[in-house]
Formats: structure tokens, sequence, C-alpha cells
């Protein structure tokens, strides 16, 4: 990662994604591409940028959420994990307006291996379970092993941080959800699998 002659982009992208959008659009698609470019150490990158900088400055929020999504695995290509985080929160913002299950979890997983990456096991669970908690919503359906990897990754990062206790209480709980899954109970597919309409919360 490489600072800009554009420090309005650059410090947008420490302050997350709401900041982040507000001066893409004050940028605009060519200035955005060209800051992304310099920001990559690679000018090649510009005239792709620029169409997927269009697309999310554009009214459909399809084009927008692949757009986002297209964004940020390039930002991870390049390693710069602060511009891939906040364009992963983009993207799981936009994927819940949609509505659209598959990106919220690759959204979702991304966040959270950026949150280990830098240590902080908790904050990755969190992630995995907010994904839970939207999955369990009425009306709402994903393809079940992306609830599956939401539940493993929960149980290892609980034991990665020591809490074996809470551990212990997502293995059931995921055990619980197989079960369903193993009969072909439709709640395994969509809308809330436990008897307890409670959230889902993480460990202190």
């Amino acid at each position: 990662m490489t600072l800009t002659a554009d420090p309005r982009l650059d410090a947008a992208v420490a302050q997350g994604w709401e900041a982040m959008a507000v001066a893409i659009a004050a940028a605009g698609a060519i200035r955005a591409s060209r800051w992304l470019a310099r920001r990559a150490g690679d000018p090649d990158l510009a005239e792709t940028a620029e169409a997927l900088f269009a697309a999310l400055l554009g009214a459909d929020p399809e084009d927008r959420g692949e757009a986002l999504l297209a964004l940020a695995e390039v930002a991870e290509e390049v390693e710069d994990d602060p511009l891939a985080d906040a364009l992963w929160e983009g993207a799981l913002e936009s994927a819940e307006a949609t509505g659209d299950a598959d990106a919220i979890a690759e959204a979702t997983a991304r966040l959270a291996v950026l949150a280990e990456r830098l240590g902080d096991p908790l904050a990755a669970a969190e992630y995995r379970i907010a994904f839970l908690n939207w999955r369990r919503r009425p009306g709402h359906a994903s393809d079940p092993e992306a609830v599956e990897e939401a539940f493993d990754e929960i149980v290892r990062l609980a034991q990665r941080d020591g809490a074996q206790k809470e551990a212990a209480v997502w293995a059931y709980r995921q055990a619980c959800y197989a079960r369903l899954l193993e009969a072909n109970d439709e709640r395994a597919v969509e809308g809330d699998w436990e008897a307890d309409s409670e959230a889902y919360s993480g460990w202190a």
C-alpha cells in the first residue's frame, strides 16, 4: 500500500466504509480509479477500477454490490488490509440491503479473517455470529454450508480465545442444527432453527 496524492480518500480508508462512500462519491469514478491504481502501485489497474467505481456510483443496487465485491477482492490481492476491510464492510452493507445471502456470507467471512489477522478472535467470531443472526430472521435463507462454516469458525475462534465453555455451547448449537439438516427440516434452510428466538451473542 502506498499513500497517494489524494489525502481525502486515503484518510477515508481509516475511517471505514461510511466515510469512504462519501469520499468516492465526491471524487467520481475517474479520480477514484486513479487513486486506487496509485495506492496499489499498479497503473494498469486504473482502467478496470474505473468501470467498477462507475458501477458503484450507479443506480443499480446489484451492480453496486458486485462492484464492491470486486473492489474488495482487488484490495486483498494487493494486500491492502485497511482498504479491504472498509470495502468488505461496504459489500456486507450492500448485500444486506439486497438480501444476497451468498454475498453476505462471503463478506462476513472475509471480515472475520481480517479481524483474526489483527489478533482479535472475538471480533472475528462476532462477524460470524452476526451472519447466523441474520440467517435466523423470518424469511431469510442461505446455503446450509454457510451456516455450518460459521459454526465451525465460531467454535474454533472461541477455543483460540481461551473461551472453552463458550466453545462447548457453540458446538452444542451446531450439533442441534446438524440434526435438523440431516432430517431435511426446512428450518435448516430458511428462518430460525432455534426454539428460543433470542439473538446469539459473543463472549466477554
